[in-house]
């Protein structure tokens, strides 16, 4: 009878594993559709650029700012380089009058 209880529990075991194995294998599917999704709809509004810009790999393009940047430009309808430098020189003016 013993052993009958021990493959019992080694059954249970199993099934626990594989559960959590599908759970993981889920959550990584949804992570990767999700990335896709956002990638399509960032690259929906960057074909508007002139010249368009493509998204190939999420993570690895909006590392230095400049998808995003053109992003921001084409969601907002303004140019936030010039932006930026408005900021920049409210900056420095108000660095420069309190020092």
């Amino acid at each position: 009878m013993a052993g009958h209880e021990w493959d019992w529990f080694q059954r249970e075991e199993l099934i626990g594993q594989i559960s959590d194995i599908r759970v993981q294998n889920l959550q990584v599917e949804r992570e990767n559709v999700q990335k896709r999704t956002f990638t399509r709809w960032i690259n929906l509004h960057l074909e508007k650029r002139n010249p368009p810009i493509e998204v190939k790999d999420l993570f690895v393009d909006i590392q230095d700012g400049k998808i995003l940047m053109s992003l921001l430009e084409v969601l907002t309808g303004q140019t936030l380089l010039t932006y930026l430098h408005h900021l920049l020189g409210l900056w420095q003016s108000q660095t420069f009058t309190h020092s």
